[in-house]
Formats: C-alpha cells, sequence, structure tokens
C-alpha cells in the first residue's frame, strides 16, 4: 500500500505542466493558504471559546454540589461575562 502511495505521489510530481500553468496554479495555492489558515484561527478562537465557558460550567458545577452560594454567585458571574465577552467579538466570515 504505502508503495502505492510512493508511486502514485511520484507520477502527480512528475507530470509536466505546461509554463504558463504554473502562476495560477500557484495564486490558486496561495488562495487556498490564506482560506486554510483563516479557518484554523476561527477553530483556534473557537477552541479558547469552548475551554472557557467549560471551565465555567465546571465552576459551576462543583459549587452546586458543595452548594457554597459565594462560589456560585462568583462562578454565575464569571459565566456571564464569559458569554458577554465572546458576544462582543465581531463574527468572522
Amino acid at each position: 500500500m504505502r508503495d502505492n502511495n510512493r508511486s502514485r505521489l511520484l507520477a502527480r510530481i512528475g507530470r509536466r505542466r505546461r509554463p504558463d500553468d504554473q502562476p495560477r496554479e500557484r495564486d490558486e495555492l496561495a488562495r487556498r493558504v490564506t482560506a486554510l489558515e483563516a479557518a484554523v484561527e476561527e477553530s483556534r478562537q473557537l477552541s479558547q471559546r469552548l475551554a472557557d465557558v467549560v471551565d465555567v460550567v465546571t465552576e459551576l458545577l462543583v459549587p452546586a454540589v458543595d452548594r457554597d452560594d459565594e462560589r456560585l454567585r462568583t462562578a454565575l458571574a464569571n459565566l456571564n461575562k464569559t458569554l458577554d465577552d465572546s458576544s462582543d467579538d465581531p463574527p468572522s466570515g
């Protein structure tokens, strides 16, 4: 299987392209890379936001079990702050 993949890769690399195709392909690849980088950055931001929410939910669940009202109020305030911060972010895209 590995040799088959290597052979296919070498065949693709070895194909001759017309010289006038190269700038177009390079431009298309540059556009694709830019789009992929933007998607990765958006994914990072969403992952960070999710991690923040998970942290706050964890802070909420532990005090609820312990019945520590002050800790529960603090955790709820943190949740509200996190949700407010995320709604202030401009939508990407």
